[in-house]
């Protein structure tokens, strides 16, 4: 199952009029894959499709009627034709709001085109020609200032300065307004200030907010302006005239922030990847090559995945006092571990190592689990949880395999049970085929729990783990697409209690009662039902408590669509505040000290972050108050026609 070099590369080609053998095995398996990936298809198609018209009929969105029929002609393979409510599912990949009856989306469109031009115009021109700005607007346009004329420091110090309105309820209070076209050319001219001589400005805009009334439409947008060493995020509100293109009749500031660095040609952050492991070959080989460019050589058999799942783990592999890096690879790639050198760069020893399987790979943790002082490597593998034995020098062995346990996203110890020894948990995403005979669709996505089964391993002493996952009690909730899993003894009672975030169901908290836990997410307020891709914990306001973070999804498009009236009438309010919360973005939850937390939230700015995957709270600046590092972003293409 595991291979310990890239295998494949040129074959031999066919002689001549040659028909390849196929084994009878894989053609029974191609033809199974082929039938389920077509109702995967039909089924998801359904969903999309239930979203996108239940603004036409409430009871054939929530009821669609998919069917597929196969068709073969002589000499011709098989074709498989699909419908959706009698609609070609080919037509469904075509966004048109306008057919669909969305034309507040319509509108989004146009409105968000003539916000680009006034960025344009910001970005490019340090002196705006009011007569450029005319056509977008009507004869009575009016805006308030938008840039705060009183700032307060959010923050300080030698490297980095953040600023806001001084009246957060009113941050453009005391500029009054400004008429016209002249004066958003002023309006906008102050809002260039922060970047005075610096180079090259960006501007981006997302609507956020789209709200109809007869002779007008309102919206609200997220606006960012940026060079090196500054940005200013701010929200406006702006009110269109209902004309064709609309044109802006006024715009208002809802929320500025000002981030400045001290020294704009010294970068916060320095990507220091080539400067560390450039020196190996496999740099250039293997590691800088995108997940484009490995689907497009390497079989989808491999485990190769368009998705890039691919986790990483940090420690003293050797035992040097130096961390190391071990980075997992999809499948048909060596996973590689580097060792660090006292000079900070790294060079590769993943085969000397005895760690560079081919097989794909999800997670991995350093952690020391038979307490001889140096760290053994758990990594999570699509053959199962795969512990490796550490002989003190870097140098490893398999010394347990739980099959049972495959592609673990998340991997995390703790002494659960207070034995003197580290446990293990491995929280999964979807069932194999070894568990269900069924495709594992998340049904319904927002509050699923048919994922895959996450598992409890209790350490034994010499790498030998019992399952214990049932006789503890976390097979309660368990099986709800886990992507990410915690530890932390949040109660203070002394024992590890555990977080899940779940990203097609609802968030787990599992208090640990002398060995056993219970989920207490609901009665705790913790449940987050928000597409969860990671959880970090950490005492962020410094109380003596452990608060807890959790990155989501945070969605322009379902802001926009989900308040609306025409979205899904037949949802239930369960089911609609789901969706709601599935737009907002990520989570802070404060620790009330009372087996209770309260969303913060809001109130701390931390909802936005994007598509985010992962999360970390830690102190970047030194100054002993957590702050929170946020990764975020999806594989993405220039077509932006998608929802």
């Amino acid at each position: 199952m595991f291979a310990k070099s890239i295998v494949g590369g040129c074959r031999d080609e066919p002689e001549p009029h040659a028909q390849p053998r196929v084994h009878p095995l894989i053609i029974r398996q191609a033809k199974a894959h082929r039938y389920w990936i077509t109702m995967s298809i039909i089924i998801l198609l359904g969903l999309f499709f239930s979203l996108r018209h239940g603004c036409r009929d409430p009871e054939s969105a929530a009821n669609p009627t998919a069917v597929a029929a196969a068709t073969t002609s002589p000499g011709e393979p098989e074709r498989i034709t699909a419908t959706i409510d009698g609609r070609p599912i080919d037509s469904l990949f075509i966004d048109d709001p306008a057919t669909d009856g969305w034309h507040t989306e319509v509108f989004n469109k146009a409105a968000k085109a003539q916000l680009k031009k006034v960025g344009s115009l910001l970005v490019q021109s340090h002196s705006i020609d009011p007569a450029r700005l005319a056509p977008l607007l009507t004869n009575k346009f009016s805006c308030s200032g938008l840039r705060p004329a009183n700032v307060q420091e959010l923050y300080g110090d030698e490297v980095l300065t953040v600023v806001a309105a001084e009246d957060p309820q009113d941050p453009a209070k005391g500029l009054g307004p400004h008429h016209g076209a002249a004066g958003l050319a002023a309006a906008l001219g102050r809002l260039r200030e922060p970047f005075a001589g610096a180079g090259e400005l960006q501007f981006a805009i997302k609507i956020f907010r789209v709200e109809e009334a007869p002779d007008r439409i309102t919206t609200r947008q997220h606006v960012a302006i940026w060079t090196r060493g500054s940005a200013v995020l701010c929200t406006w509100e702006s009110v269109w005239q209902t004309s064709t293109p609309p044109r802006l009749h006024t715009i208002g500031l809802v929320d500025y922030r000002e981030t400045v660095l001290r020294t704009p040609q010294t970068p916060l952050f320095a990507d220091c990847t080539e400067a560390a492991i450039g020196g190996n070959d496999i740099f250039r080989e293997q590691v800088m090559h995108g997940t484009f460019h490995w689907i497009g050589r390497l079989e989808r058999a491999h485990g190769q995945h368009i998705a890039g799942y691919s986790g990483l783990a940090i420690g003293d592999a050797n035992g040097d006092g130096l961390d190391d890096l071990y980075l997992c690879e999809a499948g048909g790639l060596p996973n590689r571990l580097f060792f660090q050198n006292p000079d900070s760069t790294a060079t590769d020893r993943s085969s000397e190592a005895g760690v560079n399987f081919a097989d794909t790979t999800v997670s991995a943790l350093f952690v020391d689990l038979d307490n001889d002082t140096d760290q053994d490597l758990v990594i999570g593998t699509r053959a199962g949880v795969v512990i490796l034995a550490n002989d003190g020098t870097g140098h490893f062995e398999q010394a347990s395999h739980v099959t049972s346990a495959g592609m673990a996203f998340a991997l995390c110890a703790a002494d659960y049970d207070e034995d003197g020894d580290l446990d293990l948990f491995a929280g999964r995403y979807n069932r194999n085929a070894a568990e269900s005979d069924r495709a594992a669709l998340p049904i319904p996505y927002y509050d699923a729990n048919n994922g895959a089964r996450n598992f409890l391993l209790r350490n034994d002493g010499d790498f030998e783990f019992t399952d214990v996952t049932v006789e503890t009690g976390l097979d309660a909730n368990n099986s709800r697409f886990t992507f990410a899993a915690a530890w932390e003894d949040y109660d203070n009672d002394g024992d590890q209690d555990l977080y899940l975030a779940n990203d097609f169901g609802r968030n787990c908290l599992y208090r640990n009662d002398g060995g056993r836990f219970v989920d207490v997410a609901a009665t705790a307020d913790v449940e987050d039902i928000a597409s969860g891709m990671s959880v970090t914990w950490g005492d962020y306001n410094r109380d003596g408590l452990m608060d807890v973070y959790i990155s989501n999804m945070y969605s322009n498009a379902g802001n926009r669509i989900v308040p609306q009236d025409k979205f899904r009438r037949n949802l239930s309010p369960f089911a609609l505040n789901s969706f709601h919360r599935l737009a907002r973005g990520n989570t802070l939850f404060a620790n009330n000290g009372d087996s209770t937390f309260t969303d913060v939230s809001v109130d701390a700015g931390v909802t936005m972050g994007r598509w985010a995957w992962s999360s970390l709270f830690c102190d970047l600046n030194n100054n002993g108050w957590d702050d929170i590092l946020v990764t975020n972003g999806n594989l993405s293409a220039p077509n932006t026609k998608d929802l």
